[in-house]
Formats: structure tokens, sequence, C-alpha cells
């Protein structure tokens, strides 16, 4: 357990519930825009859920990037003062609460026993690819950061 005891897991619950509900608004403001132009009847592209994943793998790459290059040590069992703990607040619980896997495959799958297989699949495929690639840019981005 860290020297920051309670209070660094309530700092990183406190984060978590911050991205869950980044997650949740984001999703239900694409989703509802999503429904109101596709009226009703047919799947529509899971585009909230994606948007979350993303933002979220761009944030962890940039946390993590920065911590690294700053000599910041945000091991659960090391932290290295305030610094690392905001880094497992950022990653752990923003970062954590803003992706979510469950949902990512409930999407994937919904789609897919919905006969939207080529959707599901684009959907598939653009998740990943925009996960690997927003994780690269926010490590490059944090590079510019002081």
């Amino acid at each position: 357990m860290s020297s920051w005891g309670m209070g660094g897991f309530l700092v990183i619950a406190l984060a978590g519930a911050i991205g869950a509900l980044g997650r949740y608004v984001l999703d239900i403001a694409v989703s509802g825009a999503q429904h109101r132009r596709a009226g009703s009847g047919g799947g529509i592209f899971p585009l909230g859920i994606l948007a979350a994943n993303t933002a979220a793998c761009f944030l962890v790459g940039a946390a993590a990037s920065w911590a690294n290059n700053h000599g910041v040590d945000w091991a659960a069992g090391s932290l290295s003062g305030v610094p690392g703990l905001l880094v497992m607040a950022l990653i752990l619980g923003i970062g954590g609460g803003l992706s979510t896997m469950s949902t990512f495959m409930v999407a994937a799958v919904s789609l897919w026993r919905s006969g939207n297989r080529a959707m599901a699949v684009t959907y598939l495929g653009l998740t990943f690819g925009a996960g690997l690639a927003a994780g690269v840019f926010g490590g490059l981005a944090a590079t510019l950061l002081p």
C-alpha cells in the first residue's frame, strides 16, 4: 500500500467517478444526437463509446509519457509524492473510468447479432486503431508539456 493510504484511494476513486460520469455524458449526448437523426429503427454506430475510449487512450498515453519523461514514479507501491498520485489519478481514475471494455464489447456483439456485421467489424477495427493512434499521439503531445 502506498504512503498515501486511504487519502490516495479516495483521490483515485473520485477521479474514477469523474471519468465514468464523463463517459456516460459523452455517450448519451452523442447517441442521443444519432438517434434523433436516424429516427426509429435501424442500428446506430456506437460513436459515443468510440469517442470515450479514444479520449481515454490519449489521456493515458499523455499522462504515462509525461510521468516517464519527468522521472515521476507512479507505481502503486511507491508513489513519488503528489505528482505520482496525480498521474495515478489521471491514468487509473479518469482514464479507467472514461474507458469501457464491457460496453465496447456489448456494442460490437449487439451490432453483430442484429445483422449489422459490417458495422460491427468496422467498429472493432476503428476502436483498436483509434485507441492505438490516440495513445501514441498522447505520448507525443506529452513531450510538448513542461
